[in-house]
């Protein structure tokens, strides 16, 4: 992953996309503010105060995993199989 400045991330906050830091911690806007979410605690700060909390931080934008199901090889595999099945 390739870190974002602290000025990005509030950009692609704003822009709907979820920013993480290396531990994982994530962050979203809602609303006005801005929703913490760890795996213990979730809590809403104001743009300063994630600002005074998180500037140093190092960042990162959260691109989601493309590990799932291939669909196109799923479906050739059926249809060889139901193809094969007699």
């Amino acid at each position: 992953m390739k870190s974002i400045t602290f000025k990005e991330a509030v950009n692609y906050l704003k822009d709907g996309e979820i920013v993480l830091t290396v531990n994982r911690t994530s962050f979203y806007l809602d609303g006005d503010h801005i929703t913490v979410h760890t795996p213990n605690t979730r809590y809403k700060l104001t743009l300063n105060e994630f600002k005074e909390l998180f500037i140093k931080e190092e960042l990162f934008l959260y691109i989601p995993s493309n590990d799932g199901i291939d669909t196109e090889k799923d479906d050739a595999y059926y249809a060889w199989k139901s193809k094969n099945a007699n």
